[in-house]
């Protein structure tokens, strides 16, 4: 056994030093590459196709991003048997198409910006996400350590307010955890969307069903993790929840690829009466996208206007319609989310007429927020939005840039926008941009400075959205509360299926699928057998192997 174990660790070594190796080149692409061709041989052996798959499990977890992955590699560390179920053709979810940056809260720092989030969340969030850090340590995944230089993630940096923050290598990572699931015995089937869960009379888990390519697939288990990403893209819960307008799909090529974020995980859990998070409803994470571009972009992400609110932002009428730096809340007293404020004007963005808005911003702006990096070959922001087709604008005067953005044909009037900006620049420039009708805060970031130094630019942007913040209410042991706070025995949660994180500023993604994935992990394994027996309520409709 000893000798077994040393040969697992060394094969575990040798693949995390090829990954790491190949890290540069695996990002840079963008895309994580069809495990499908490898992942069906670790299945159950082949059936006639449109014959039942019988499997057994003690530990059933379905999505494959950051939260699926690292549920089911610890419950596999846990001693579980371990089945993870995957929707898409390969795993990886939003956490492939991510930057990979975990910038660890404060507990007082999630309750100050999400002051309508679940205490209970926010703190096993910040309880667990250090346990969490040593785990991947523990496995060797690749990570960065203690001591390594603080990484730039997008526009923002891990700062020293923001506790220990770590970052993954994103495709690196979900290929080297894939890897230590083969390693360590546990099945991943991609293709194969989790379709039901099964209770027994007394509602205890007692099984699941799935859709396989060849065909559907009945497991046998004792534990469930929903994984799934969220709702984002669900049309008629976005249309419900957020806005009537269309927005895009930031983490997919144009929003042409099959949705795969259609709320499985909540629907499923709510068939057995899963209670819904006391808030998120209404608000998401993601960023503005260039409108309509002519031409796929893959990820989307890559294009995002990042420096929005360092700008100004206009509607189709030609009108500020948020405090570029801090939203609805304008000057309510939080701590600055540097770089984050984009993402909130994104928000307010998806409600304005037809989820498009007009970003304004100065060569100032320019050379130190959307090309700072230009001479070390970094993106010029305004001609990534030219290249992919994007109604863009460029003129030494605001008076020309107006007149240009009229001729985009949106019905904005270049008077209007003259008067908008010249406001904005009286108040700016008086250091009093927070007595505007709608104030502009954030002056002690740079964020309410005048647009003065030409030439200018400006962008016709489109809200877009990447994952959602409602969800499951869950306890602190990761386990799904039904609507009298009772877990419902059997069935966890990890990453943004769990709902009440964040509520309108972005705390994170990736550390509610690290720490939830984590507890899950750990909880899982440790339910035991069903007290009222694997048989299935009757109201159930199905059966699953003995």
């Amino acid at each position: 056994m000893a000798d077994s174990s040393k040969e697992s660790n060394e094969r575990r070594v040798l693949s995390r030093r090829k990954l790491l190796g190949g890290a540069a080149a695996g990002v840079a692409a963008g895309a994580v590459g069809s495990f499908s061709s490898i992942t069906k041989a670790w299945g159950a052996p082949a059936v006639p196709k449109g014959a039942v798959q019988e499997m057994t499990a003690d530990v059933v977890v379905a999505g494959a991003g950051i939260g699926g992955l690292t549920a089911a590699v610890r419950s596999l560390h846990q001693g579980a048997s371990v089945i993870l179920l995957e929707k898409a053709e390969q795993p990886g979810g939003t956490t492939a198409h991510s930057e990979g940056g975990l910038a660890n809260h404060e507990y007082e720092h999630m309750r100050n910006n999400s002051p309508d989030g679940d205490p209970v969340v926010q703190r096993a969030i910040y309880d667990n996400i250090e346990r969490f850090f040593g785990f991947m340590e523990e496995i060797d995944a690749p990570i960065t350590r203690p001591g390594e230089p603080a990484a730039m993630v997008g526009a923002q940096q891990i700062s020293d307010g923001e506790r220990r923050g770590r970052v993954i290598p994103p495709v690196v990572w979900v290929r080297y955890m894939v890897g230590e699931l083969e390693d360590r015995g546990g099945t991943l089937l991609t293709e194969t969307p989790m379709t039901r869960i099964m209770t027994n009379d007394r509602r205890e888990v007692v099984g699941v069903l799935a859709e396989g390519p060849d065909g559907p697939v009945r497991i046998r288990t004792k534990a469930v993790v929903v994984a799934t990403g969220g709702w984002a893209h669900n049309a008629k819960m976005v249309n419900e929840h957020i806005t009537r307008e269309q927005i895009w799909q930031r983490n997919v090529s144009n929003g042409r690829e099959t949705p795969l974020f259609t709320g499985d995980g909540y629907f499923l859990a709510s068939q057995l009466g899963a209670a819904p998070s006391k808030g998120g409803w209404d608000a998401f994470y993601g960023y503005s996208l260039p409108a309509r571009p002519g031409r796929p972009v893959e990820p989307m992400a890559n294009v995002s206007i990042y420096h929005a609110h360092f700008g100004v932002g206009l509607n189709l009428y030609g009108r500020r319609y948020a405090d570029e730096s801090g939203g609805k809340w304008g000057s309510r007293p939080r701590d600055q989310f540097t770089g984050r404020s984009a993402q909130i004007l994104n928000q307010e963005g998806c409600r304005q007429v037809e989820a498009s808005t007009i970003h304004i911003w100065d060569e100032v702006i320019n050379r130190e927020r959307a090309c700072a990096e230009c001479a070390l070959g970094g993106s010029d922001r305004w001609l990534a939005y030219r290249e992919v087709g994007a109604p863009v604008a460029q003129a030494d005067t605001l008076s020309e840039l107006a007149d240009q953005i009229e001729r985009w044909g949106r019905g904005t009037p270049a008077q209007t926008i003259m008067e908008e900006v010249t406001q904005y620049n009286q108040a700016a420039e008086a250091g009093r941009a927070w007595a505007l009708p709608i104030p502009k805060t954030g002056a002690e970031n740079g964020h309410a400075n005048p647009l003065t130094t030409g030439p200018f630019y400006a962008v016709l942007g489109t809200a877009a959205i990447t994952a959602t913040y409602g969800g499951l209410r869950a306890d602190s042991q990761g386990r799904v509360l039904d609507r009298f706070d009772r877990p419902i025995r059997g069935l966890f949660a990890a990453g943004v299926d769990i709902g009440g994180y964040s509520t309108y500023a972005y705390l994170g993604n990736l550390l509610i699928g690290g720490s939830f994935g984590y507890l899950s992990g750990t909880n899982a394994p440790r339910v035991p057998e069903p007290s009222g027996g694997w048989a299935v309520a009757p109201w159930m409709g199905a059966s699953v192997p003995t």
